[in-house]
């Protein structure tokens, strides 16, 4: 816009030249003539604009109504009454850590921890980073109600990425916060998508880099965490004491039956042959008969 005021004032002062010139018979037209190319070529940039990949580029008219938007990357030729309102549609990051500054930047925002209740009423500081892009054709309606990109961002989804962690927090419990802080952040990457669907958002990533609770609740969690395996360790103490009673009586069991057979199987008969059968191999043998004092050597 600027540039185009410019060529017309140059425009009107290289005409103004022309009619003196004119005038006087053509003396000066030079001077008319080289403000008027001067314009021209000034008018170049304000026909012309630029835009990088990863925005959208919303058209305004003099009056403030909107022309149409572009989203190719590239030069684009434009009314030189047309000013140009740009939009970040990618690589768009809300991070909220810490005690960080506030500040924001097209799309993009930072500034310091979240604040959240747990369904017990215990509170607690978290650090959350959330990664989305924009739908180029929801560039002209986000312009018409907001205005420059920074508003829109100032306005909804900053304050969304503070409040629906708030919301969706009320769900888990200290217990849980502390230890599945995917579920956690699952839920609210769910209902932020929810929430922006209709503005042309797509959350692309939320992180929730940290849960921070009070140092006597998080004292109080590492006591009880300690019983806890204090608890399980006795338990499974007590499982190998039990497996080897278990062992012992599994094989004091089995040298009872084992005995139980051998006893069994050693009948009158089998007493008997055992007799023999170990007379016959002796290399020498006394037999002293029954009921007598005397011994007698076989050869």
């Amino acid at each position: 816009m600027l540039w185009f005021i410019i060529s017309m004032i140059l425009l009107l002062v290289g005409a103004g030249f022309i009619a003196v010139a004119l005038a006087n018979g053509g003396d000066g037209m030079g001077s008319g003539l080289t403000t008027i190319v001067v314009a021209g070529l000034l008018m170049i940039p304000a026909c012309l604009y630029s835009q990088d990949a990863g925005e959208v580029v919303v058209l305004k008219n003099m009056g403030g109504s909107i022309a149409g938007y572009s989203a190719d990357a590239g030069f684009h030729g434009k009314l030189p009454w047309q000013s140009t309102v740009k939009y970040d549609t990618r690589n768009n990051v809300i991070s909220y850590v810490a005690k960080g500054k506030e500040d924001y930047d097209g799309g993009s925002a930072r500034g310091p921890q979240v604040t959240v209740n747990d369904k017990n009423g215990a509170q607690a500081d978290i650090d959350i980073q959330v990664n989305y892009s924009l739908d180029p054709k929801y560039a002209m309606d986000l312009y018409k109600d907001y205005g420059k990109q920074t508003t829109f961002v100032k306005s909804v989804a900053a304050v969304d990425v503070r409040s629906v962690p708030r919301e969706v927090s009320g769900r888990f419990d200290t217990i849980q916060l502390l230890t599945d802080r995917s579920k956690y952040t699952a839920a609210i990457q769910k209902a932020l998508t929810a929430k922006w669907k209709g503005m042309g958002l797509r959350v692309e990533q939320v992180s929730v880099q940290e849960v921070r609770y009070p140092k006597s609740i998080t004292s109080k969690y590492a006591e009880a965490q300690a019983a806890e395996i204090d608890k399980q360790k006795a338990l499974n103490e007590q499982e190998v004491e039990k497996t080897k009673a278990e062992t012992k009586r599994i094989k004091a069991q089995g040298e009872a039956d084992a005995n139980k057979v051998l006893n069994d199987s050693l009948t009158d008969n089998v007493l008997r042959q055992h007799y023999i059968d170990a007379l016959q191999n002796a290399d020498q043998l006394i037999v002293t008969p029954e009921g007598s004092n005397t011994l007698i050597q076989p050869k």
